[in-house]
């Protein structure tokens, strides 16, 4: 324990948390998983499981990190940056399927894909690239936004997300995938990620007792996803309401108990298997960006494995390998992936 405390505190002063990075590069497993269709259709625990804290975690995880206090014009310029991937990969994404399994008319397909640009729905994504993926980037640029009208306005903002929270799941699904930018889910979780900031400094504080108890409770509930169902799928607008109080209350526990719980559990793991995940987190919005992609292709349009985990290993690995590739390539990582929309800007002028 004393070596992974060292491990920790030598990578905070290098201005990283190394386990912070392994619990992302776990919950991108966790998706990657749940978007292999070989091995969803042949174990039906994988979606209840992934879908019941993965990508809400991923959101609640930037409560974290208060929000500097800064002018409008910076903050959109380092906030809506990541609109640029979400076109990039949109556009790639779209004209793909409209080659290779879409039969819509091109003019159909336009106004879908302008849609699916300026909307950013799961639905119109959907319709236009044939993934509903891409709603993760329109999404977290929006929930920045929310964050900030949260500073400005203090408090009683929260009034909001909280009456969200316990009825958003009252409506029915086909309309909350149709909202632009995913609000549904960003009404969801906005208070989890609220109440979680604050929870966070005293998870980190625990004792080894209450660390191994959070951890326990954590496993002790995901164990129980596949008994209780498919009852959580964010992005599908699949949510409990006030009405299943017990299970609305069931996964915010989850999602509360997630990030701490993997935390604990990563610090223990060996080297080896920390220093993995945590290159996975460290390139975890590449890798969401591109595994479906590659999915694809080396399950159906290059075939040369149907099988599950086969496929999964190879998903991770290629995706991480091409994710390594344009990162070290700093050009083209500044076109794709670039941390403000100036730094776009300035790579089309070199």
């Amino acid at each position: 324990m004393e070596k992974i405390a060292k491990q920790q505190v030598a990578s905070k002063a290098q201005g990283r948390d190394i386990i912070l990075d392994a619990v992302k590069g776990f919950l991108i497993l966790c998706i990657v998983l749940e978007h292999n269709t070989l091995l969803t259709a042949e174990y039906d625990w994988i979606r209840p499981f992934a879908d019941a804290f993965a990508a809400g975690c991923f959101l609640i995880l930037t409560f974290i990190w208060p929000l500097k206090p800064l002018s409008s014009k910076t903050f959109f310029d380092k906030y809506f940056s990541y609109w640029i991937p979400f076109i990039a990969f949109t556009t790639i994404t779209t004209i793909a399927n409209a080659i290779l399994f879409s039969s819509t008319d091109l003019s159909d397909l336009a106004i879908q894909y302008l849609k699916a640009i300026f909307l950013a729905s799961p639905f119109d994504l959907k319709q236009a690239t044939g993934f509903m993926y891409l709603w993760f980037l329109p999404c977290l640029s929006i929930l920045y936004l929310f964050r900030r009208f949260h500073q400005k306005l203090g408090i009683s903002f929260l009034i909001l997300p909280i009456a969200s929270f316990f009825f958003l799941g009252v409506l029915d699904d086909t309309l909350l995938i149709s909202l632009p930018f995913s609000l549904h889910v960003i009404g969801f979780i906005y208070i989890l990620g609220v109440i979680y900031a604050k929870l966070h400094p005293y998870f980190m504080q625990l004792t080894s007792v209450n660390k191994f108890t959070t951890a326990s409770l954590f496993i002790i509930l995901l164990i129980s996803t596949p008994t209780v169902g498919w009852q959580l799928f964010l992005a599908g607008g699949i949510m409990p309401s006030w009405r299943q109080m017990p299970l609305l209350l069931y996964y915010g526990v989850i999602m509360l108990l997630a990030i701490p719980s993997l935390y604990f559990i990563l610090s223990i793991m060996p080297k080896l298997i920390i220093s993995f995940t945590a290159l996975l987190g460290q390139e975890s919005l590449k890798v969401y960006l591109l595994h479906p992609i590659i999915f694809i292709l080396i399950t159906r349009i290059f075939p040369i494995t149907s099988h599950g985990i086969v496929s999964l290993i190879a998903t991770v690995l290629i995706s991480l390998a091409i994710a390594l590739s344009i990162t070290k390539i700093k050009q083209l990582n500044q076109l794709i992936f670039p941390h403000t929309v100036s730094d776009l800007l300035t790579a089309f002028r070199r």
